[in-house]
């Protein structure tokens, strides 16, 4: 992908030794040469610190046409330096069309086009960078139809949408615009922006959009298309990457209920008599007459099944169970093979596609299609064929309600991302707490002669946020009580005793906040209490963000690991004293998560399988929730981990090397560190 002389330059300059590409971690020596190709398009004056460095290690990577899996700490500056090394990399090969900058954050989306902007500024004999910001649809154009149609242009002639359209596309590439611009501009012009967006981005060299639209299928093959997007020609980079392996399981966990097979059977009814009203062929109408009796079939038959299962759990300890994808599928089989047609299942499954697919909600919208009864549907049969002899997906029946119900859990999620990698010109994977890197290349299935690992230091000072662990107290099931409970509350009540502002503790689950905030004697009168609810939106949550800046009272945060205050919510301006997190957020008992760990375990060894599936993860949700008070140099906070089971070798060398912790024998301890921490800095 890049010309040798810019590979034997960077040799020259002793920053890398091309031997160890593939090898882990390998500490280089720290640039201090700012003559690298990829500062030409650094949006600052000088890299400091690693910044350099992560962006050497990636534009060589990327030239090479590699991945590079970076941990790289907050503080870093991973936004400016992934772009540089990227656009760079653009400008090398004719090959590049289009850099993806893929996060799950809005408030990441405003950082990147802030970036772009200055980059533009600071070079104003370059052509500008042209980007464009994409959100969902219902956050851009407001309430949807049901069939996913917006209303931005209702009422407009093509003639005259057509012009506003292009008039709005050329002001996006003009220059960077954060999304609520454009969608404020939209409704001034009577026009929808997320149309426009598409369409600019089919010229931008930078598209900022979620990680659906590469990673999950059902998204991506309507998505990608309507921008004229090859992930063949892109460079892709992912920001907060230790996300990504849960949403791609999520983009494939599809559902199953006899209500669904019964709407979508409807569906198809209307969908056969729209079809005898326009004039359709007799062979269409033969051949939707036969997928309907199927579908009748296999309504009933999906009924009794759940009902057999069902009676399997009622009366036990399980509240799920794992079934076979093959068992589920006869249901579907059986169903054909009754009918009359003489075709067999393959040649009755490519009809029933095709039928399924042409149903249609009336008026829906060409460029992002609705989703349909009938779609879900084969959504979830087209899972169980392509899956149904892989043990990389569990099929789990619980019950819902009065009724059962099927959902496809994927386990492994390289299964999608490892092939979309590859196909890459080369890609970034960039998080804070993208710990071990060995583990999210397993995760992400990138191999060892295609990818590099890197891990950078934080550029904050260690006391400036040292990290309390607890030994008296635990979330471990069997050690759990009123005691337990009280050392906790304990431990809270110190630190909030001596912290001058406000705190934020984050526990396993709501089950646990709620124990914790019964009785809130623990809380000082000095301090008010906001929890979190699973009910929240992002007004609720952006209320309570406000109260965090309210200078006349500080507030207590109790919320929990893995939600939303817990990562993806910017607490800038150094908002909290304290961060305090009550035990492990570990995987609770689950069929699916049995599966997940024989998976893993199968395919990595017995070590791994616990690491990836169970122990890791918790870990890491510690380090993201104690990882938020601290966004800039000068911000300062300690950290409390009530948790003894870090003082255990199975946990505790899960932790990044380096990380400095102090014991605390007891909520005095950690009230009188708290204290001599506040005296020191203020």
């Amino acid at each position: 992908m890049a010309t040798g002389g810019h590979v034997k330059a960077l040799l020259n300059l002793g920053l890398h030794d091309p031997n160890i590409i593939g090898r882990p971690n390998v500490v280089t020596t720290l640039m201090e040469d700012t003559s690298g190709p990829w500062m030409e398009h650094f949006a600052h004056k000088e890299a400091r610190d690693q910044q350099g460095q992560f962006m050497a290690d990636a534009y060589l990577s990327l030239i090479k046409g590699r991945t590079i899996i970076a941990e790289a700490p907050t503080g870093l500056g991973k936004t400016a330096a992934s772009l540089a090394s990227a656009l760079a990399a653009m400008k090398q090969s004719e090959n590049v069309k289009k850099i993806l900058f893929l996060t799950g954050r809005q408030s990441q989306h405003k950082i990147v086009i802030d970036t772009v902007r200055k980059l533009n500024e600071n070079r104003k004999d370059h052509p500008n960078v042209a980007i464009v910001d994409l959100i969902g649809r219902e956050s851009m154009c407001g309430k949807l139809t049901i069939d996913r149609q917006c209303f931005c242009e209702e009422g407009v002639s093509e003639k005259a949408r057509g012009g506003r359209r292009s008039q709005l596309k050329r002001w996006i590439l003009e220059w960077p615009r954060h999304v609520e611009e454009t969608v404020k501009n939209g409704r001034i012009e009577g026009t929808c922006p997320y149309m426009c967006c598409i369409e600019a981005a089919r010229e931008a060299e930078i598209i900022v959009m979620d990680y659906n639209h590469v990673f999950v299928e059902s998204v991506s093959d309507s998505s990608l298309p309507s921008m004229s997007i090859d992930v063949g020609s892109s460079i892709v980079i992912v920001d907060e990457a230790h996300n990504l392996p849960d949403r791609i399981k999520m983009g494939l966990e599809m559902r199953l209920t006899s209500k669904t097979v019964k709407a979508a059977r409807f569906e198809l009814e209307e969908h056969q008599e729209t079809l005898a009203r326009d004039g359709a062929s007799p062979e269409v109408l033969e051949e939707t007459s036969s997928v309907l009796g199927w579908m009748r079939r296999v309504e009933n038959g999906i009924i009794d099944w759940m009902g057999e299962n069902r009676e399997g759990l009622e009366g036990g300890d399980d509240s799920d169970a794992l079934v076979e994808a093959g068992e589920l599928l006869n249901v579907f089989k059986t169903a054909w093979e009754s009918s009359l047609s003489k075709a067999k299942w393959n040649a009755g499954y490519t009809m029933m596609r095709r039928t399924l697919e042409q149903v249609k909600v009336e008026g829906e919208d060409e460029e992002e299609g609705g989703e349909t009864f009938c779609s879900r549907f084969l959504s979830f049969m087209d899972t169980l064929v392509r899956f149904e002899k892989s043990e990389a997906m569990a099929i789990v029946f619980d019950i819902l309600g009065e009724e059962g119900r099927v959902t496809s859990c994927l386990l492994d999620p390289s299964v999608v991302s490892s092939g979309i990698i590859s196909n890459s010109i080369g890609s970034i994977f960039m998080s804070g707490t993208l710990h071990p890197t060995s583990m999210y290349a397993d995760l992400f299935g990138v191999f060892s002669d295609s990818s590099i690992e890197r891990s950078y230091t934080s550029p904050f000072p260690e006391d400036q946020r040292p990290i309390l662990i607890s030994s008296d107290v635990t979330t471990k099931f069997t050690s759990r009580g009123e005691g337990n409970l009280n050392r906790i509350r304990g431990h809270i009540a110190r630190v909030l005793d001596e912290s001058p502002g406000n705190v934020a503790i984050f526990l396993p689950s709501y089950n646990m906040l709620n124990e914790l905030v019964d009785q809130v004697t623990w809380v000082p009168a000095s301090f008010r209490i906001k929890v979190e609810t699973n009910e929240m939106n992002k007004q609720d949550v952006s209320g309570i963000l406000r109260d965090l800046n309210d200078e006349q009272i500080n507030t207590v945060l109790v919320a929990v690991m893995g939600g939303r205050f817990s990562e993806g919510v910017d607490y800038s301006g150094g908002v909290l004293s304290s961060a305090i997190t009550v035990g492990l957020p570990l995987a609770p008992p689950s069929s699916r998560h049995t599966a997940t760990v024989e998976y893993f375990s199968k395919r990595f060894g017995r070590e791994k399988g616990w690491r990836y599936s169970s122990a890791q993860p918790a870990v890491n949700s510690v380090l993201q929730a104690i990882g938020r008070p601290i966004r800039k140099k000068e911000d300062r906070a300690i950290l409390v981990v009530l948790e003894n089971r870090f003082f255990n070798r199975s946990y505790s060398r899960l932790l990044p090397d380096g990380l400095t912790t102090i014991p605390s024998a007891d909520s005095d301890m950690t009230g009188r560190l708290t204290r001599r921490f506040f005296a020191r800095y203020p």
